[in-house]
Parts: structure tokens; C-alpha cells; sequence
């Protein structure tokens, strides 16, 4: 635990940079507005609880003088207070919710934004660290981590507020009492203080035996999710193989393992309700018991002794928020956790892309009448040598293939596509030149093909006649009735037809130099060959450069050039090499008392005590 309180702060200092800027930047005024006015109406919520506190000794010794203009007097003030909390009620959940938004839209720009830029989000993929399914963190994790961090921020202060407030109501109320012949004063407060440490004991040894049950429970549901999404991968499979019986009873048999586990999660649960429910209710009860005998004896009026038992709930409540919150505060610490674990490796990345000199790949636009490279070596992405010393120069409309190793291949086309950092060597794109590089699957938004095909340089629209001709060219004339029609053409058209409306892009955009990575590896070999030559009868006067493998003839290319994969084990990068083994280290998780404590208390479990 040596090492709990820098990991701990560590945790809050990365927090506090990727959250604060919201209010922190220069002209942020509106949430800087929006959480003064939060605070406000907190502010507000407590003042109107110290005033129905001071309300009910008010009428309850109205009654006990049976006096009935008092008792109708406070009637009209009770109407006053109760309008008045349900106006600060409705404005403080619509500026709670209103700032949770701002800021859960502010953050999710800002991540998107970092996580976008520069092929980061693809290059983050393929290094090790807690960082997968960056869609779930980006969705679900931001959400969770702004509104929680609002709705825990809010409640603490708002029971700050109450205990400070109603800690010196109830020790006034309290009075003196006589124990074993010694005047003791505000004995209801530590009464309060007993109170709730003994709920919280009680209720985390109830609910420690939810920890087995909630676990079991959720590594079922996660099973049975996988076999569903395994059954729907495998749907043509499993109808070849009539084995829809088969895959019908396994499909029950996991549920029921869900079955099983949520009747003996049920049980822990129904102990924790009914210790929780005699909790709630006793803490309205147990300070009137305890001060009845000073209203009995005279000394303690019916309002005060309503007032004090008012007090000791509100207390209570108060200092039952650490328990009370557990649960959110471990799931918003999660939360937290996964997007700046997504962040780091944004930033990592960010980092290895921006290296320059000796030790990186140098992308050198100066005005130049060739592509190519020079004494380039690339690097795996762990650092460790994947090409050796490779060079290569490619003139104004000659046509290139570099096969080979295909991961080797891969990794290159990804080089000169200005994808792939990790190696040193020279680059050199011409910089006056329109230049395109197209993998094997091509992109396709959601949209109109006539947007699709112009990316991208998507500003302008390509005209009807062009957009036929080029489909017919590249033997797709069927989708010429078809461009403006809004689709998912990614799924609509299979991978063969994709690879023909990339080279349809090509001749409506008539690039300079094209770099192509499997780009007809789902083609038959003649109709590969025969877009490659109607590429060099179309556009003449561009290069291209195949990068992978190609189905056709190699005699339809002006030279080729085979790659061999380095297995030498070199290791390129040594900084990045000793960042990646750092990765795969199990890292420390920080707050082990939340953890500690978060173990009696699955997410799903109720709360001891209501606020």
C-alpha cells in the first residue's frame, strides 16, 4: 500500500487535465454559470430543509398548546415551503442535467477529436494497454463518467451542507443528560455518528456475500451474449448444418445458468433490503425513543423532540453518503479509467507520429517528379525490425508491384500511405501532386454513392455522366440508376464490387499517383488485369504502385518488386520497444479502499439509507 497514495493521486492529477479544461479554458464562461448556479440551488435545497425542521417544532408545539391560529399559520408557511422545494428541486435537476450534457458533449468532441486525428484511432488499435473497444468508452464510459462525477459532486456538497447545518441542531436539541452521574451534552450526536458506522458495518457484511453471487451472475450474462452473437456470426453455418436444434437448446441451457445465478443473487439481496428497509425506518423512530423520556419529564417540548428526530435523520443521511454512493463512485471510477486509458494510448501514438530525425520515417514533401523511398526501415509496432533497408523510386506514370510477405507488405503500403510510424528511413510524396491511397476494403460513408465516390475531396459532386461512365468502365453500369440513392453501401455491395468502385473513384478523380494495398485481391485474375490497364489507358500520366497481392499477371506492371520479412528480431525502436513491454505489465489499480469496500456492495444492490 506503499505506493496507494501517488498511484491515487496520479489517478486525479489525469482526471483533472482531461476534465477541467471544460471550465478552464479561456471564454467558458457557461459552465463556470452553470455550476455556480448548481451550487446555488443546493444552497437553496438546504436552507428549505433547515426551514421544514425549524417548521415542525413550530407546529408540533402549536399543537401541544392546542392553539389553533398557530397551527393554521404554520399550515400557510408549510404550503410556502413546499412550493419552494419543488421549484428548487425542478431547477436543480434541470441545471444538473443541463450541465452533465454540456459537458458530456464537450468531452466526447474532445476525445473524438484526438482519437481522429492523424490515423491515431488506427494506429492506437494495434499497440498493447487497456484501450480496446474505444466505441464503448467513447459512448457509454463518457456518459457514465460526467454524469456520475456531477450527481456525486452534487450530493456530497449537498450533504456537506446538511451536516454541517443540522450537526448543530441536534446538539443544541439535544441537551444534557446524566450518565452514571456525569452531565453529558449533544448525546443524539454521537448517537447519530454510532448509528450510521454501525448501519454501514452491518450493511457491508450483508451485502459482502453479493460479491460471489453478482460475479457468477454477470460472467453468465456475458457468456450468454457471446453465444448469441456467436450463433448470429454463424448463421450460414449453422442452417447448412440443419443444427438450429442443437444451437436452440445450447442457447437455453446458458440462460438458465443466468436463471440460476440471479435466484442466488436474489437471496443476498433480499438480506440487504430487509436490513436496509429496518434501517430507514428505525432512524425516524429511534431519536423520539430516545427522547421521550426528557418530553415525558417536561424538559423537552413535543416540537423540539420532532425537531431533534428530524435532525438526527437529516445527520445521518449525511454521514451515510460514503456507503450510500460505493457503487456509483466505483463505477465512475471505471469509467474514468477506460477513457483515459483510451487517451494514453491516443497520446502514445500521438507521440511516435510525431517523432523526427534519425530514429523516425521522415516524410519529405519537397517538389519532386518521382515517389519512392530511401534506406527505410520498418519497424513492427512493438519496434522490433519488420523491412530491412528497403528503397524504391517510382516515376510519373510507371506501374509498380511490390508483393511478397504480406504482413511485410502490409506494413509498407501503410508507410507510404502515412499511416504507419513506426520505423526510420525517407518518404518522398510529391507535394504539388494529388495523390491517393486505397487498401483493400474500400471506405464508404453512409450516404448517396455520389457522395461516396468523390471522397475525398468531397466538395464538389461529380456530374451524372461522369459517374455512369466511370461504373460502366469498371463493369458496375447497374449501380449507374442508383447514385443518388442514401444506403449503407459498405454492406450493400460485396468485397469484389468494392474493389471496382475504388478504381470508379480513380478515374472520376484522376489522381497523379496512386498506392494501392490489395486493392484487387478479391478479383478474378482478368478483370484485375483489366482495370490495372484501364487505369494506364484513362490516366496515362499517373503512377501507380500495387502493394500486396495481385491475382492478374505480373507482366501487366512496368517492374516488380519482391518483400522479404526480416526475422532477425532487431530491435528498430528501443524507446518504443521498452514502452510497449511497460504496456503489457498489469498496471496498479489506484483507490484500493474504494475497492476494498466496493466488494460488499455490487451495482445493482440498494442503498442503506435514503437522503
Amino acid at each position: 500500500m506503499s505506493d496507494a497514495v501517488p498511484v491515487s493521486r496520479k489517478f486525479f492529477r489525469d482526471f483533472a487535465r482531461l476534465a477541467t479544461p471544460y471550465w478552464t479554458e479561456k471564454g467558458r464562461w457557461r459552465p463556470r454559470l452553470l455550476t455556480g448556479l448548481l451550487g446555488l440551488l443546493v444552497v437553496c435545497q438546504i436552507g428549505l430543509v433547515l426551514r421544514l425542521n425549524v417548521w415542525s417544532a413550530d407546529l408540533f408545539d402549536a399543537l401541544e398548546r392546542r392553539s389553533t391560529e398557530h397551527a393554521m399559520a404554520q399550515i400557510g408557511i408549510f404550503v410556502l415551503i413546499l412550493c419552494g422545494t419543488m421549484a428548487a428541486n425542478m431547477g436543480h435537476l434541470a441545471v444538473r442535467r443541463h450541465l452533465q450534457l454540456d459537458w458530456r458533449r464537450w468531452l466526447t468532441g474532445r476525445v473524438i477529436g484526438r482519437w481522429m486525428e492523424d490515423s491515431r484511432h488506427f494506429q492506437a488499435g494495434l499497440i498493447p494497454g487497456d484501450h480496446a473497444n474505444p466505441d464503448g468508452r467513447i459512448a457509454e464510459d463518457i456518459r457514465v463518467m460526467t454524469e456520475a462525477a456531477v450527481d456525486l459532486a452534487s450530493t456530497l456538497f449537498y450533504c456537506v451542507l446538511l451536516l454541517v447545518t443540522f450537526v448543530g441542531i441536534l446538539w443544541s436539541a439535544s441537551g444534557w443528560i446524566t450518565v452514571a452521574g456525569i452531565a453529558v451534552p449533544g448525546h443524539l450526536v454521537l448517537l447519530a455518528f454510532l448509528y450510521a458506522g454501525l448501519g454501514a458495518v452491518v450493511a457491508f457484511v450483508l451485502g459482502r456475500p453479493l460479491v460471489r453471487t453478482t460475479d457468477v451472475r454477470q460472467t453468465k450474462e456475458a457468456n450468454f451474449r457471446y453465444d448469441l452473437v456467436r450463433a448470429r456470426e454463424s448463421a450460414e453455418p449453422i442452417a447448412l448444418a440443419r443444427a438450429e436444434h442443437a444451437e436452440r437448446a445450447r442457447l437455453t441451457t446458458g440462460f438458465e445458468t443466468i436463471a440460476l445465478a440471479w435466484k442466488d443473487q436474489s437471496v443476498g439481496l433480499a438480506r440487504l433490503i430487509a436490513f436496509s428497509s429496518g434501517y430507514v425506518a428505525l432512524a425516524a423512530v429511534f431519536p423520539i425513543l430516545v427522547g421521550t423520556p426528557r418530553f415525558l419529564e417536561g424538559t423537552l417540548t413535543l416540537g423540539r423532540l420532532m425537531q431533534s428526530a428530524q435532525a438526527f435523520q437529516q445527520v445521518t443521511a449525511a454521514l451515510s453518503w460514503p456507503v450510500d454512493n460505493l457503487p456509483r463512485i466505483a463505477e465512475w471510477r471505471a469509467s474514468v479509467e477506460r477513457v483515459l486509458a483510451l487517451e494514453e494510448a491516443v497520446q502514445v501514438v500521438a507521440l511516435e507520429s510525431a517523432r523526427a530525425g534519425e530514429t523516425a520515417i521522415n516524410m519529405d514533401r519537397a517538389p519532386g517528379a518521382w515517389l519512392g523511398v530511401s534506406d527505410l526501415w520498418v519497424a513492427e509496432p512493438d519496434g522490433t525490425a519488420l523491412l530491412n533497408n528497403l528503397s524504391l523510386r517510382v516515376e510519373p506514370g510507371e506501374h509498380v508491384l511490390v508483393d511478397g510477405d504480406p504482413e511485410a507488405a502490409a506494413a509498407f503500403f501503410r508507410v507510404v500511405a502515412g499511416i504507419w510510424p513506426w520505423g526510420y528511413g525517407r518518404v518522398d510524396l510529391p507535394a504539388d501532386a494529388l495523390m491517393i491511397a486505397i487498401g483493400r476494403r474500400l471506405f464508404l460513408p453512409q450516404g448517396t454513392l455520389r457522395r461516396a465516390l468523390a471522397l475525398p475531396e468531397a466538395a464538389a459532386d461529380p456530374d451524372d455522366v461522369a459517374i455512369r461512365a466511370a461504373l460502366a468502365d469498371v463493369g458496375l453500369a447497374g449501380l449507374g440508376d442508383r447514385i443518388d440513392r442514401s444506403e449503407d453501401w459498405a454492406e450493400v455491395l460485396n468485397g469484389a464490387d468494392l474493389q471496382r468502385l475504388a478504381f470508379a473513384r480513380l478515374l472520376l478523380l484522376r489522381p497523379d499517383w496512386v498506392v494501392l494495398g490489395d486493392a484487387t485481391d478479391a478479383l478474378d485474375p482478368i478483370s484485375a488485369d483489366a482495370l490495372l490497364r484501364l487505369v494506364r489507358t484513362r490516366l496515362p500520366q499517373a503512377a501507380l504502385v500495387l502493394i500486396g497481392q495481385h491475382p492478374g499477371s505480373a507482366e501487366t506492371f512496368d517492374r516488380r518488386l519482391t518483400l522479404d520479412r526480416s526475422t532477425s528480431g532487431e530491435v528498430l525502436l528501443n524507446e518504443v520497444y521498452a514502452r510497449r513491454q511497460a504496456a503489457r505489465a498489469p498496471k496498479r489499480r489506484p483507490l484500493e479502499v474504494v475497492d476494498w469496500l466496493r466488494q460488499g456492495y455490487p451495482a445493482d444492490a440498494p442503498s442503506t439509507t435514503h437522503g
